[in-house]
């Protein structure tokens, strides 16, 4: 067995009810990095196009089958075609997590900025603490894994994807 799923796993049997939630860009779709200034017209147009990183997707659907563990997708999105985009993407990808468990963080929205980017997913997982025993993270962004481990404490286990990878 994967040693992640294990160690999932053995979150899981330690709680009673636990929230995975997980990033998307560079996580389990491919990241195409753009100049700064094409970002938002690149990522518009082209989200859809972007591979799935299937090993991480197996895994994901591995671990959709504890009982007690529910998986989010919890990802920033930086324009109302983006968002878009992104929906369209996990409807094709990752159909086995429920839409209603898709919270995408819209900048246009002001629901981030540049200012609380790092700290913007910990504030929407510490939203779901009433709900669930203990949360987890799994992100690319060292930033954001160690502001949502200052904030959420030990009420929350953060991975970075190359976790999964071994």
């Amino acid at each position: 067995m994967n040693k992640f799923i294990q160690k999932i796993k053995e979150i899981a049997n330690s709680n009673k009810k636990v929230a995975i939630f997980v990033d998307m860009d560079g996580t389990i779709a491919v990241y195409n990095v753009y100049p700064e200034d094409k970002v938002v017209e690149k990522m518009g147009e082209e989200y859809n196009l972007l591979e799935p990183i299937d090993y991480v997707l197996n895994i994901l659907k591995e671990i959709n089958q504890i009982n007690n563990a529910y998986i989010y997708i919890l990802s920033l999105s930086k324009s109302a075609k983006i968002t878009e985009e992104k929906k369209l993407w996990l409807k094709k990808y990752v159909n086995f997590i429920d839409e209603k468990n898709w919270i995408l963080i819209r900048k246009e929205l002001g629901e981030y900025n540049k200012e609380n980017r790092d700290f913007a997913k910990a504030q929407k997982m510490k939203e779901k603490l009433n709900e669930y025993d203990h949360l987890i993270l799994i992100d690319d962004d060292h930033k954001v894994l160690k502001e949502t481990q200052k904030m959420l404490g030990e009420k929350v286990d953060v991975f970075h994807i190359s976790g999964i990878l071994i």
